[in-house]
């Protein structure tokens, strides 16, 4: 049996005929043994992308007040769900803050870390957080929190085609090399896009996230009340698909703390990326009963929160205006949130 991912995925290839980058993204990412996640993706300075919570403890304190407040008016245990915890450093982060600051809440808050990544999980449990590989079944009140999840989830390609029509673009081989390939797109992409009032012109590529309204609608569910809370990169769709603004999509490769680069190349060593669609996420928790808020830009967002109010010294400082700069992190990531059963979200 071929032993690395990448010529499990060439004999699958020669098995099955041209895959979707869906499936060539999710065994990239996830496959088990070499998947990017799986191994231990190098998040961090130095590493091949940083995260808002691997930039300052502000931004877990940040929501950990928030999140605070909202336990006031919550009477009862409390639970607060990280979706893609990773290794811990954003929920260790918010615990600390969270007993700091605001004993009487965290006395009577169960800390969960949603994770898929067999060895994560060992790390979460070995914190002594409450690990499970996917939503818990068990109703939440609180908060469900994700930050960066849905940019990780698989997408589709696309390239608009004459007629106003759509093609997907599969992986092939040409040889031993990973190409691309053109096929008939199913027609409920076409349907997607139509949904959201969108035409692609000719030429123009757009990535589509099959997973993305099953996921939303599991976390929807789980909330009995409270707030989903979502940090990631994303747009409204007229946005996201504008034919001048991101023609060529939005995957992308991170690697060595760059981005760009070959998608095909080395799968399972570099991380995919893909923006988020707002509306498809927004339509689906609002037709599950949940108000919206957002989405906001990260930078006001935290800036409103009072994050600079955790700003020890100078040098904290300057890694808090990482999180908020306009011209980086603070304009790139937005911040959307719907609840159940309780009032706007106040700052």
């Amino acid at each position: 049996m071929p032993s690395s991912l990448a010529e499990r995925l060439r004999e699958r290839i020669r098995r099955e005929g041209p895959i979707s980058f869906a499936g060539f993204m999710e065994a990239a990412l996830y496959d088990p043994e070499e998947g990017y996640y799986s191994r231990g993706a190098p998040i961090g300075e130095g590493g091949d992308f940083v995260t808002s919570p691997s930039v300052s403890p502000a931004f877990a304190a940040t929501l950990a007040r928030l999140f605070a407040r909202d336990g006031a008016s919550l009477a009862g245990d409390l639970t607060f769900v990280e979706v893609g915890a990773g290794e811990g450093r954003f929920l260790s982060d918010f615990a600390r803050a969270l007993e700091r600051d605001s004993p009487g809440v965290a006395s009577r808050t169960r800390l969960v870390a949603v994770e898929r990544a067999p060895a994560a999980r060992e790390k979460l449990a070995a914190l002594g957080f409450t690990v499970f590989p996917d939503v818990a079944a068990a109703p939440v009140r609180g908060w469900i929190f994700a930050n960066e999840l849905y940019d990780a989830l698989p997408v589709g390609r696309v390239i608009g085609a004459a007629n106003d029509g759509i093609e997907e673009l599969r992986i092939g081989l040409e040889g031993e090399r990973f190409a691309w390939t053109h096929v008939s797109a199913p027609s409920a992409w076409n349907a997607y896009f139509s949904r959201f009032g969108i035409v692609l012109e000719p030429g123009q590529v757009a990535e589509i996230r099959p997973g993305a309204t099953n996921l939303h609608r599991e976390l929807a569910r789980a909330l009995e009340r409270g707030r989903l809370v979502l940090f990631d990169y994303g747009h409204c769709a007229r946005t996201l698909y504008h034919s001048l603004a991101r023609r060529g999509g939005t995957l992308a490769v991170h690697s060595g703390g760059r981005r760009g680069g070959d998608l095909l190349d080395r799968p399972g060593e570099q991380d995919l990326t893909a923006h988020v669609n707002w509306d498809e996420i927004l339509a689906v928790g609002e037709e599950e009963g949940l108000a919206s808020e957002g989405p906001t830009r990260q930078g006001r967002f935290l800036t409103q929160a009072g994050v600079f109010d955790f700003a020890s010294d100078e040098a904290e400082k300057w890694r808090i205006y990482r999180l908020v700069d306009p011209a980086g992190m603070g304009e790139e990531i937005s911040v959307v949130v719907q609840s159940r059963a309780i009032a706007p979200l106040q700052f």
